[in-house]
């Protein structure tokens, strides 16, 4: 246990475990003040998250001294409501946690950031028993993995006790290690080893969480960056698995919490902003120190040099214009889903924050390295870790510029409808 406190506490800790409320009341007015709260809390565990890099990087994966850390500190199940035990915060404050945690070390932000985003699944999708006894008395349990639609999948039979399952190797899963339940996705067979098949005419793939005395994780992880985010590949070896802990039936048992209404772009979308954020931050903030009186060629002090100073105005722009984008997008979709009012354009425009965001980070991470002068050369270096860090993250599926054209249309049509003519259609000559 880390020596900065001897029990798990939240900065708004109340008695909360007395009594299950069938239907919650949904707080969306989370204030700026509980927020920082939260990230002083994140903050004061900055000096062990940065200690524990160098074994990270070795291990491939964060330290459990870290994972137990957070818990301590009530840093899991931030989201999940208070009637389950959690802090019950929005998105809006999640994102600046993970945001503080990823600015002290991405592969620390990744993996924190897995840690909870991959838990709200389990509410979205299994039943209220299987949530309870995954997050168990402090509501710091833990599922994630590789659970996206991409990759192999393997086969779940019926049997007696559950479902037989085969699975074959997952690829990127990431933070798994420290899961209570890891995920992966199977197939329905029937008992006569038959495929089931959807409306869609596809096979119908479910998600199922899996003890992790049943998986076998391949050490395959030697990456260019976020060496410590443990995303290699594991293995789920054969076995019955409980019906409980299998995605079959649709639909939440918690339609009045966001944290499990929000959607699940929303949710996948949450990890990579925070990560981002953080990562922007970081460079910025090493970008003006080492600039701090530095002779550059002919110039004497970089950060007294207007070419230099125009860059920094124009990069930490880019990075509040893009925080200020994903806390409001966040902000509006949270009390939508309260609400029951979500829409498509909610969810695109979360993505559309999060797309800016990247390639943001992108220019932000170049600018910072381009005036660094030599103290980008060193490999084990801030900015070099920097470099690599952004470049992995930046490459994942769910911030590609692919999701601008899935995103288009919705936001096309809503700009569409506000600035049409009052009076005809002014679409000619």
């Amino acid at each position: 246990m880390h020596p900065i406190t001897t029990r798990k506490f939240r900065p708004t800790e109340v008695n909360i475990m007395e009594s299950v409320i069938d239907t919650p009341i949904c707080d969306t007015t989370h204030t700026s003040e509980e927020a920082q709260r939260w990230v002083d809390v994140a903050r004061s565990l900055a000096p062990l998250v940065e200690s524990e890099v160098p074994q990270a990087d070795q291990d491939k994966v964060i330290t459990s001294k870290v994972v137990q850390a957070w818990k301590d500190a009530g840093l899991y199940g931030v989201m999940l409501p208070k009637h389950l035990g959690g802090a019950g915060v929005d998105a809006v404050t999640y994102i600046q946690i993970a945001e503080e945690i990823s600015r002290q070390d991405a592969s620390a932000g990744w993996v924190y950031g897995n840690h909870q985003t991959g838990t709200l699944f389990i509410g979205m999708l299994l039943p209220a028993e299987a949530l309870r006894e995954l997050i168990g008395p402090n509501a710091d349990g833990v599922a994630c993995g590789s659970g996206a639609p991409q990759g192999p999948f393997g086969t779940a039979k019926p049997v007696e006790g559950g479902y037989l399952v085969k699975a074959p190797k997952r690829f990127f899963g990431s933070g798994s290690q420290h899961a209570t339940r890891v995920v992966s996705r199977v197939a329905l067979l029937n008992e006569n080893d038959e495929m089931l098949i959807g409306e869609d005419g596809e096979p119908n793939v479910v998600h199922i969480w899996v003890d992790p005395k049943h998986v076998e994780w391949k050490h395959d992880w030697d990456p260019s960056g976020l060496a410590g985010s443990g995303s290699g590949s594991y293995l789920v070896k054969e076995h019955v698995i409980e019906e409980k802990w299998m995605a079959i039936h649709d639909g939440t048992e918690f339609p009045n919490d966001p944290a499990f209404t929000q959607g699940f772009t929303s949710v996948t979308t949450l990890h990579h902003v925070g990560t981002g954020l953080g990562l922007a931050k970081r460079a910025i903030e090493e970008m003006a120190k080492s600039a701090r009186g530095r002779r550059r060629g002919v110039v004497p002090s970089l950060d007294e040099y207007p070419l230099f100073q125009a860059d920094f105005v124009r990069v930490a722009s880019l990075y509040q214009a893009s925080r200020a984008f994903i806390l409001d997008s966040y902000k509006n979709l949270w009390e939508a889903s309260a609400e029951h009012r979500m829409t498509e354009l909610h969810t695109a425009l979360i993505e559309q924050a999060a797309l800016h965001l990247y390639r943001s980070l992108d220019d932000i991470i170049a600018t910072a390295s381009l005036w660094a002068g030599s103290d980008v050369v060193a490999k084990d270096g801030i900015f070099a870790r920097l470099n690599a860090n952004a470049r992995v993250a930046m490459s994942h599926l769910l911030v590609g510029p692919q999701h601008a054209v899935q995103i288009a249309p919705a936001l096309l049509d809503d700009w569409q409808r506000s600035s049409r003519p009052v009076h005809g259609n002014s679409n000619h000559d």
